[in-house]
This record gives C-alpha cells, sequence and structure tokens, in this order.
C-alpha cells in the first residue's frame, strides 16, 4: 500500500512538472503558429504542411521500435533488477541509427519524386518546396536518434528535464517565427533552416543530460553487448507494431496527402492550423498520460494486476474530463477564437477544428487501454485487428471524397473510426489483464458520457447570454468551468477521491494558516 501511495505521489508530481510545460508550450505554439501563417502566407503554409506530413507519414517505421524502448525499459526498471536497462537502450540506439539512414535514402528518393511530379504547387515554389523538404529531413534524422535517450529519461520518470527542454523548443520555435520578418531571403526555405538548428540543440541537450544523469548507461559496441534473446524480444515487439504504425500513419498523415490531392494546399493550410489547436488541447491531457504510462508497464511488470486495472479507469475517465474542461468552452467559441488569434482564418478551420478535438476526446478515453496491451508485450493479435480497422480511415475517406464530398468528411469518418478503435482495445484488454468491461463502463464511460452531455446543454444555455466578443467568452468559460467542476466532483469523482481531495485542500490551506 504504501509502495503504491508513493507511486501515486509521483505521478502527481511528474504530472505537476508535466503541466508546468503544458501550460507555457500551449500558449507559444497557439502564438507561433499565428506570425508563422502571416508571415508564410497561405500558399506557404500549406506547402510546409503537406511536406511535412509526407516525411512523417514515412516515419512509421521509427514508431514500432520506439514503443518498444519505452516497454523494454519500463518493464526491466519494473522489475527492479536493472540488469539488461543499458542492454536495451544500446540495442535500441544502434537500431535508430542504422534505422535513419535507410530511412533518409528512402524519403529523399520518395520525396523527390512525389514533390516533383505529384503534389499540388502554386507556380514557382518547387524549388522552395524541394528546399523546405530536404532540410525536414535531415531534422528527422537529428529527431530519430534522440528518441531512445528521451525514452530513457521518461522511463526514468525524470519529467522536470522533459518539461524544461519543451519549453525551451517551443521559445526557440517562437524565434524562428519571428525571424521571418526580419531577413529578405525566401521565408519557407529560412523556416525549414531554423527547424534544423532547433532539432540540432535539442538533441545535444537530451544526449547530454542523459549521460549526466544515468551513469550505469554508456554507449557500447554493439559486438560487446549483443543479446540475440533480447533483439529477437525487441525486433518481434516492433514488428508487430509495424502493421499499426502503417496504418496509423494512413489515419493520420496521410489524410493530408489525400486532402492535397483533391483541394490543394489552401484546405492543407487549415488542416496545418487544425493540427496546431489539436496539439495544443492534446498536449494538455498528454501530459497525465506521459505520467501514468510508466507505471503502467511497472505494475504489469511486478504482477500488481489490481493496481494496474485501477489505473486504467481512473486515468481513462481523468484524462477525459481534463481535456473536456477545455474543449467545450473551445468548440462553442471557436469562431470567435479563430478571429482573435489568426488575421486571415482559412476555410474549413472551424469545422475542421470541432471534428479533431472529438476524436481526441475519444481517443482519451482508450489510450489507457492500448498503452496496456503493449505493457504485456504480448501484441501479434491485437495489432493485426486494431490496425485493419485503422486502415478503413484512408480508404473510406478517398472512396467519400472521390464521390464528391466535402474535406470535412475524412474527419467525420476519423471520429466514427474511433469508436470501433474503443470497443476492440477494450476487449483485448479484458482478456489480457482481466479487466473487468462493466467497470470500465461505470468507472469511466458512464461518469464522462453524464458528464459531457450535462455540459454541453449547460453551455447551450450559457451561451444564450446576451454579451458579444471577448466578454461573451470570459463570461460563459468562467460560469461554465464553475458548474462544470461541481459535476467533476459529484459524478466524476468517487466517494474516496472526492474525501482525499477534500483532505489534501484542508491541509494546504491549514498550513498556509
Amino acid at each position: 500500500m504504501g509502495s503504491q501511495h508513493q507511486n501515486e505521489k509521483r505521478i502527481a508530481k511528474n504530472t505537476l512538472y508535466l503541466y508546468i510545460r503544458m501550460g507555457v508550450t500551449m500558449l507559444v505554439q497557439l502564438y507561433t503558429s499565428r506570425i508563422v501563417l502571416d508571415n508564410l502566407g497561405i500558399e506557404n503554409y500549406g506547402i510546409y504542411s503537406v511536406v511535412a506530413a509526407f516525411i512523417v507519414a514515412f516515419t512509421f517505421i521509427s514508431g514500432p521500435l520506439g514503443t518498444a524502448t519505452q516497454r523494454f525499459l519500463n518493464f526491466e526498471l519494473g522489475r527492479k533488477e536493472g540488469g539488461k536497462v543499458n542492454e536495451v537502450f544500446n540495442h535500441c540506439f544502434f537500431t535508430y541509427v542504422v534505422l535513419g539512414i535507410a530511412l533518409v535514402c528512402i524519403i529523399e528518393l520518395a520525396g523527390n519524386w512525389y514533390i516533383s511530379n505529384k503534389m499540388s504547387l502554386p507556380a514557382g515554389r518547387h524549388d522552395a518546396a524541394l528546399w523546405t523538404f530536404h532540410f525536414s529531413v535531415i531534422a528527422l534524422f537529428i529527431n530519430l536518434i534522440k528518441t531512445p535517450f528521451e525514452a530513457l529519461i521518461i522511463s526514468h520518470e525524470k519529467m522536470f528535464f522533459y518539461a524544461y527542454l519543451s519549453i525551451i523548443e517551443v521559445l526557440l520555435k517562437l524565434l524562428n517565427a519571428f525571424s521571418l520578418q526580419f531577413f529578405l531571403i525566401d521565408k519557407l526555405k529560412l523556416y525549414a533552416i531554423n527547424h534544423f538548428f532547433i532539432a540540432l540543440i535539442i538533441m545535444f541537450a537530451t544526449f547530454a543530460f542523459s549521460i549526466i544523469s544515468f551513469k550505469d548507461i554508456h554507449i557500447c559496441w554493439i559486438k560487446k553487448i549483443w543479446d540475440y534473446g533480447l533483439f529477437k524480444k525487441l525486433l518481434s515487439f516492433s514488428g508487430w507494431s509495424l502493421f499499426g504504425a502503417v496504418a496509423s500513419m494512413s489515419a493520420n498523415q496521410g489524410l493530408n496527402i489525400l486532402l492535397n490531392l483533391f483541394y490543394g494546399v489552401t484546405v492543407n493550410a487549415a488542416m496545418g492550423i487544425t493540427t496546431q489547436i489539436n496539439n495544443a488541447m492534446n498536449n494538455f491531457v498528454k501530459n497525465f498520460q506521459v505520467a501514468f504510462r510508466p507505471q503502467l508497464v511497472k505494475y504489469y511488470a511486478a504482477g500488481n494486476l489490481p493496481s494496474m486495472r485501477a489505473l486504467i479507469i481512473n486515468s481513462s475517465k481523468y484524462s477525459f474530463l481534463l481535456l473536456f474542461a477545455v474543449v467545450c468552452p473551445l468548440c462553442f467559441n471557436i469562431h470567435f477564437v479563430l478571429d482573435l488569434w489568426l488575421k486571415v482564418v482559412p476555410d474549413y478551420v472551424a469545422e475542421f477544428c470541432i471534428c479533431i478535438l472529438t476524436y481526441t476526446l475519444l481517443e482519451t478515453l482508450s489510450a489507457p487501454l492500448w498503452m496496456s496491451v503493449q505493457a504485456t508485450g504480448n501484441i501479434k493479435y491485437y495489432q493485426l485487428s486494431i490496425s485493419t480497422a485503422m486502415l478503413m480511415n484512408i480508404t473510406l475517406s478517398y472512396i467519400f471524397l472521390k464521390q464528391g464530398f466535402g474535406p470535412i468528411i475524412v474527419l467525420v469518418i476519423k471520429c466514427f473510426l474511433d469508436i470501433i478503435y474503443l470497443i476492440i482495445r477494450l476487449a483485448f484488454v479484458k482478456a489480457k489483464i482481466q479487466l473487468s468491461v462493466k467497470k470500465f463502463l461505470s468507472g469511466s464511460i458512464a461518469p464522462s458520457a453524464i458528464i459531457a452531455t450535462s455540459s454541453i446543454l449547460l453551455f447551450h444555455f450559457l451561451s444564450q447570454i446576451p454579451f458579444s466578443g471577448f466578454a461573451k467568452l470570459t463570461t460563459t468559460t468562467i460560469l461554465f468551468e464553475i458548474f462544470y467542476f461541481i459535476f467533476v466532483f459529484f459524478i466524476g469523482l468517487n466517494k474516496q477521491d472526492r474525501f482525499l481531495l477534500i483532505s489534501t485542500i484542508k491541509k494546504k490551506f491549514g498550513e498556509k494558516k
């Protein structure tokens, strides 16, 4: 019990670090997007968005290895032996180096062909698109070989560094956005070059912290520590994740490329703005998820399944409720927020935002489920099932776009399919760790659905207040958050959670007195 209490305190402490990160990065990212769009213009911003989507589409191979790195490091730490932590790290690091070199070669060949032959570009922007592409590929390689070090930091739950470095990164990106005003060279080229140097700075900072902080971790010549059995486990886990990564890529980045083929860079600019807003909102809940994810794997490694099941239900519910507190006011005021934020609002942005935020809300409910399946290490049939469902996204989107539907249809399909993903994930977690479906529905889905429905009705009522502009935004949001806290307190929290919350508030208030 004492150990579990310490774990809960660690999760709370790490969450605090990550919310400090979130508060700064969210505001800076949104402001940066405004400046970048204003300085680049809609066409250049659309070009950058689709080029970035194309590169990310080819990084699906790195995803499985990154997941494997995180899972196996957490597992070794959870066993409290630690004897193979260094071996796991080195096997992953050298695999990333080889993988990165191979990816750069493949992407360069495929990207040059795609940009020159298939990409819909405004006249005279072919050279700028290629320039942006080449520097983005180099930045990709840098971020790729940095990933094992990030996994090491998160596995050891050093969230303070992860938080501070993220803040530094977004501030550098803000400087990049400002720099576009002061140079006469092609702004799109300058933006890509600066992104490359930012990636380089962050990589060296991550390397330095890891070397200083983890004395038992050191890069070895792979022949000295080669373990075929360990490599086979890593390869098996990564291999079965690969199909899932391909499907996820097509369901996310592939949609941007698909929209470019049917509607051109203007709609890509709208999707780029939507992605920025979604990333900011998603980071709000990701902070909580990054904090509890290592504990899921460590609970499984230690055989503590009751604690693992409780953490799944609570983290699913609280992830949703944390995000909904921000998403609901934003969706109801989306047009005003966009006009306040951007000087020029591209078409479809408001509709895109509402749909993608709905998808993100649904995804928060099932995130602890897929994390738990990965924690078991046995993911073969899960990946076959979930990946088959995910591949329906790009297929259905293409069919509907071909029939003349508007671009919003791709996100409507995405939301509908996420409900199917949730059902599949719940079935696998039930089979692997005996999670009760009834308890998950009553402990997470039911209170989340009741609170969400009540909150939407409440905000619809509040939106009738005869104010306009900023006064309406602040008034309705403040009133909503007051009532929302009441809903969460009485419906979202169970009796034990309410008692702990009241006790903590009393304790803190007593200390101040």
